[in-house]
């Protein structure tokens, strides 16, 4: 089988049909406008860690500026999806990430923000009080999908914040995200709140829309700042 046809049935695979048609149907309006759906969870730690369901294979550690971090900057780069400004940035804010690695290499990872203002998208940021922390930003590497690596992370993400005096986790998940949905499906998350951002071109502007909570009791946007 020629490879981009394999290429494509995987895809069909991990994401499923309606997904994908979801997904194209983005791509097709992305002229016109570019729309989000996200689920919001928020996590009660105080009520214990959840066991994670992945493969004991793989080594996960918890790193922060304090560390030394010239080992670890070349892997995570070498991964393709951040910049060496973007790490700095991170790191420098107080930032902590979760690393899963196999055999010494980094293989997938998730990070944990204690502050506000990490933007969601579109000029829409995450307001964190004291005592909470929010999980984003995760990624595994292609071939080592499937694996429960993502459990992992968040529970070690998880331990790690209750050590540091965090009593609840958030985060979110994107709708058109169904292997990712598998995660707070699996520990039973209730959702918090369902957030719909969409951004017109013409006129520019930007939509937003949450449902089971205001949107002003997690976001703040230009012309709404976070509430005192």
């Amino acid at each position: 089988m020629p490879m981009h046809f394999r290429g494509i049935r995987e895809y069909l695979r991990w994401r499923g049909p309606g997904t994908v048609f979801l997904l194209s149907l983005r791509e097709l309006f992305k002229p016109l406008l570019y729309w989000h759906v996200w689920h919001i969870y928020e996590t009660d730690l105080s009520r214990g860690i959840s066991q994670p369901y992945g493969d004991p294979i793989f080594d996960v550690a918890i790193h922060t500026h304090r560390d030394d971090l010239s080992s670890l900057k070349p892997q995570l780069l070498s991964l393709g999806e951040l910049s060496a400004v973007e790490l700095d940035k991170r790191f420098q804010r107080g930032d902590a990430v979760a690393v899963a690695s196999f055999s010494g290499q980094a293989v997938g990872y998730m990070w944990i923000t204690f502050a506000s203002g990490t933007e969601l998208e579109f000029d829409t940021y995450w307001i964190i009080r004291s005592g909470e922390a929010l999980r984003y930003g995760s990624f595994v590497v292609p071939s080592f999908r499937g694996r429960g690596i993502h459990s992992l992370l968040y529970s070690a993400l998880h331990a790690y914040a209750l050590q540091v005096g965090v009593t609840r986790s958030l985060g979110s998940v994107s709708v058109l995200n169904p292997q990712s949905l598998k995660l707070p499906r699996h520990y039973h998350r209730v959702i918090a709140m369902t957030l719909f951002l969409a951004r017109f071109r013409f006129p520019s502007f930007t939509f937003r829309k949450s449902f089971r909570a205001p949107l002003s009791s997690r976001f703040s946007w230009p012309g709404h700042p976070p509430r005192p």
